[in-house]
This record gives structure tokens, C-alpha cells and sequence, in this order.
């Protein structure tokens, strides 16, 4: 069927979309107190990520980290790939937070890696490269222990 979205259809995308940021939240929200993470971290979902998932600096209004997951991504992630992933990104946060000027992809596995298996984050680069990492990510990965 074509046409434009009725009230009905936008009102159950959007009650998906909350249902989904609220799972994401309660994911951050565990993790973040694993970690001991000091600072709010706040999850969305939006319409497009060019880096799929990322994190943005505390905002000014309230303090808080931002995680921001595609959601076309973030559908394709079975349960343990999205743990992996936001294991991921709140190694970003724990950098910031800790280590600032020391941020990389590798240091952000060796974090997520108190959440997650290895096995898992792999799982999860394969679904974000499916024709392969870029040149010598997958290397920066393997050398992260």
C-alpha cells in the first residue's frame, strides 16, 4: 500500500521508536553504574548516523553524554550486539571522563571488554564493515590487549 503515513501509522513509529530509546536507556543506565561513570549519559535514536552509533560531549543544558544510534543499525543488532555497542560507546565516555586526551577505538574495546565478550564487539565490526575493516582497524583492534 502507498500513500502518506496516517496519525495512526506516525503514532505507533513514534511509540516504537520510545519503546526502543527507553530498552537502549535502561542498557546505558546499567552499564554506566558498572563502570562507575560520574556523568548522565543519555540515549537516542535518530533517523540517520553516519558513523551508525557515536557520542557527543556532555550538553550545556544538562550535563549529560549523548549516544546517538541509527535506527535502521540498530535494528539489525541481536541483544548481545547491542550490549557490545553501547559497551562501546560508554568506553568513549569512560575515556572522556578519565583520560581525555588518550581516546581511541582500541581503548574503547579494552573498556567495553569489562562488559562484554571480545567475541561479541567482533560480531558487531562485522556487522558495521561487512566487506571488511578499513585498513589496519581490524589490527588497532587485535593489538588493543
Amino acid at each position: 500500500m502507498t500513500g502518506s503515513p496516517t496519525a495512526a501509522d506516525t503514532t505507533a513509529t513514534s511509540t516504537t521508536t520510545l519503546e526502543k530509546t527507553e530498552r537502549v536507556q535502561v542498557l546505558v543506565d546499567a552499564f554506566r553504574a558498572r563502570l562507575n561513570l560520574p556523568s548522565a549519559v543519555t540515549a537516542s535514536i535518530v533517523p540517520e548516523n553516519p558513523l551508525l552509533v557515536s557520542v557527543s560531549p556532555p550538553s550545556q543544558v544538562d550535563g549529560a553524554y549523548g549516544l546517538a544510534f541509527e535506527g535502521r543499525f540498530l535494528e539489525r543488532l541481536s541483544d548481545d550486539e547491542l550490549k557490545a555497542v553501547v559497551a562501546h560507546e560508554l568506553g568513549h565516555v569512560w575515556i572522556f571522563t578519565h583520560h581525555p586526551y588518550l581516546q581511541t577505538e582500541a581503548g574503547a574495546n579494552q573498556i567495553a571488554e569489562r562488559l562484554v565478550t571480545r567475541q561479541t564487539l567482533e560480531r558487531v565490526y562485522a556487522k558495521v564493515w561487512p566487506e571488511g575493516a578499513p585498513s589496519g582497524v581490524v589490527a588497532r583492534f587485535a593489538d588493543a590487549r
